[in-house]
């Protein structure tokens, strides 16, 4: 049992996603990462109490895993949000302390249950699964799905992973593994399999290139020298091998290269283009889509913007050494030290709940004692795979450690990062350390312990299966309220509630669905009951910023209700007023949160506030369109026409020329 769970956590998990779930991708990967892994930790354990035998294989990285561990635990303890740091942030998931206990579990099941024949088995259904993703990823890339997707996937494909720099590092790692299985075979220029091998490494490679992934690029670069470096530098003295080595490097690299030549790569034309002198430098895409930031989606200046995130996470480590904020708290902690300049890029106003380079990541999340316990993992880990001579392995994996320092891991790649060591172990274990395990007859007490091991199994799917329900309710409800239908959104969400009663933005979004109806209401001439939907957001906006304090979006949601429910009662603006005080404290570059207080200041007829305000505005982000445009407005409404004309002059001259309301306003202005 414990094998066939293997082999499917290692095909299911990069296939696995479902369009109904709030997030497509990750949220199932890991909820489906979690399932297995109780599984195969019940029949593991079932395992040693119907043996009456400890099994647990002792390996070099168990003390690096158990000190990464425990950094993570007090991290997690002393963090910002705990049930964040516990579970991942919401979207992301992965990167959490439970997927982290997970992965290690993981780990420690394999090097203490599986040979090197299952081993090479459960390779055959991790590349297998490889071939999968990659084959719809081609499909992808001639249109089976593009009218699907708000990206472009025809133009930068991502196939089951849900983002192109994502696939791009899973797939670079597997890329080794097929030269290896090619390279192992005698007399390998007549054998089909080795043909196969070659066809396979070649397949993940042409999905790089549909990627356009610069970092996965990178990776691969990385990957190609320690590679051939050690197989090069191992077998140099030996001159079959050696030959045969160059044949294998002739034949695997010819392949790329005629890959290249014919579709381009993410740094390098194609041959047709060249010719045709369309592309002479770079084939990247230089336009950002709108469903995402740069950093993400390819966009314009994504260089520029990473320098910035990384800036601020910098700053995040230097005032929090020790255990950082706490296990993935970066989209909280990142706004208090957000640099003042990422508010003059394209993709100002995106939250960054990653610092887009795992290693600034744990140095923001979990401080000095989570990056060296981190480091030292990784260095742990190379060593691993220098003694067991894994050289496919150690490739992928260094092409994971090149393409995370431009990114962040996600679910199938921390299976790669955490696996690919117990493989190398397993793989140089010809005979399982278990061999002699027989099942007798249970006693009654062996008895006892198995059932209480599946209920304990049991229970943990159930809450596993509860969490996965409960998004799926979110995601329904959400969805009723974007197309306007609040009251049948928020049955969807008060259920989604009732499962899951601590996810603090299930209540935010039940707040907004109640301030919504209110709203309603209040137009309809029902103002009791108006008045109790608005009392009913309230509260469960309340609880929202309760359960997550720390999170600055929370208090955009909770200003956005007071100002839809100053339509009821105009006092609701006072409130708005000491939300947006409250998380400019949390965030104090962020520029629309000082618009929006400009803006209730005018409301509130506090006007010199109000200039002041926006003035300061324009002076953290200059191309602020609507906050000039504001400015000039309360200018002109004091009788300062001269500084009206000069707000709304730049506009016209710096910010867009062909905006008919700054151009009425300016004539209003000369009237």
């Amino acid at each position: 049992m414990i094998e066939v769970l293997f082999y499917i956590l290692l095909s299911f998990v990069p296939i696995v996603l479902y369009p109904y779930t709030a997030e497509l991708f990750e949220f199932n990967k890991m909820l489906a990462t979690y399932a297995l892994m109780v599984l195969i930790m019940v029949a593991w354990g079932a395992k040693m109490v119907a043996g009456k035998k400890f099994i647990f294989r002792r390996t070099i990285l168990d003390i690096p895993l158990i000190v990464f561990l425990v950094s993570q635990i007090f991290s997690t303890i002393t963090s910002i949000d705990f049930r964040t740091s516990l579970l991942g942030y919401y979207s992301r998931f992965n990167g959490g302390l439970l997927s982290s206990i997970s992965y290690a579990l993981l780990y420690w099941a394999f090097v203490s249950n599986m040979d090197a024949k299952k081993t090479k088995k459960a390779l055959y259904f991790l590349l297998g699964s490889g071939v999968l993703v990659c084959l719809y990823g081609v499909l992808e890339h001639f249109g089976i799905d593009k009218n699907l997707w708000v990206q472009d996937v025809q133009n930068r494909v991502f196939s089951t992973l849900g983002q192109p720099n994502w696939l791009a590092a899973w797939v670079t790692a597997l890329i080794p593994i097929g030269w290896k299985f090619a390279f192992d075979i005698e007399k390998p220029l007549k054998n089909k399999i080795y043909w196969l091998w070659i066809a396979v490494s070649t397949l993940f490679f042409l999905i790089l290139i549909f990627t356009k992934s610069r970092s996965g690029l990178f990776g691969f670069a990385f990957m190609e020298i320690a590679f051939w470096g050690y197989l090069i530098a191992s077998h140099f003295k030996k001159k079959a091998a050696f030959r045969k080595i160059l044949i294998h490097l002739a034949i695997s690299q010819g392949a790329l290269v005629i890959l290249a030549l014919a579709f381009g790569t993410q740094l390098t034309p194609s041959l047709p283009d060249f010719i045709k002198n369309k592309t002479l430098i770079i084939n990247v895409p230089t336009t950002t889509s709108s469903s995402g930031p740069a950093l993400e989606v390819g966009g314009t200046d994504s260089g520029t913007i990473r320098r910035i995130v990384w800036k601020g996470a910098i700053e995040i480590w230097k005032h929090y050494p020790i255990l950082g904020t706490g296990v993935e708290t970066f989209a909280y902690s990142y706004y208090n030290f957000r640099p003042v300049e990422h508010n003059l890029v394209s993709e100002w106003d995106f939250l960054y709940n990653k610092a887009h380079n795992e290693y600034l990541n744990f140095m923001a999340n979990t401080g000095t004692v989570g990056i060296v316990s981190y480091l030292i993992l990784i260095v742990s880990t190379l060593v691993l795979f220098y003694k067991k001579r894994q050289s496919a392995f150690a490739a992928g994996y260094i092409s994971i450690l090149v393409s995370n320092f431009f990114g962040f891991s996600v679910v199938p790649v921390n299976l790669q990062f955490f696996l690919f060591p117990a493989i190398a172990i397993a793989l140089a274990n010809n005979q399982l350390m278990t061999n002699d395990f027989q099942l007798k007859k249970l006693s009654s007490g062996q008895k006892a312990a198995i059932v209480i091991l599946l209920l304990v199994g049991s229970w943990l799917l159930i809450v596993i299966g509860r969490y996965w329900y409960a998004d799926l309710l979110y995601a329904k409800g959400k969805l009723y309220d974007d197309s306007s239908q609040f009251a049948k959104g928020a049955q969807y969400l008060i259920q989604a509630e009732r499962l899951s009663p601590n996810e603090a933005i299930f209540h935010n979004e039940i707040s907004s669905s109640y301030s919504s109806i209110a709203v309603t209401l209040a137009q309809d001439h029902q103002k009791d009951k108006a008045q109790q939907f608005a009392d009913a957001a309230t509260i469960e906006s309340d609880g929202a910023v309760k359960l997550s304090p720390a999170n600055v979006n929370l208090r955009r949601s909770r200003v956005s209700m007071f100002i839809k429910l100053a339509i009821i009662n105009p006092s609701y603006l006072n409130d708005a007023l000491a939300v947006l005080l409250d998380a400019i404290k949390l965030a104090p570059t962020d520029a629309k949160l000082y618009y929006n207080l400009g803006l209730i200041y005018s409301r509130l007829g506090q006007n010199d506030e109000a200039l002041q305000t926006l003035q300061h505005t324009v002076d953290i982000k200059a191309n602020y369109k609507e906050a000039r445009l504001a400015l000039a407005i309360l200018l002109n409404d004091r009788g300062d026409k001269k500084e009206a004309r000069a707000q709304l002059e730049y506009i016209l001259k710096y910010i867009d020329p062909n905006d008919s309301i700054t151009k009425q306003q300016l004539e209003e202005v000369g009237k």
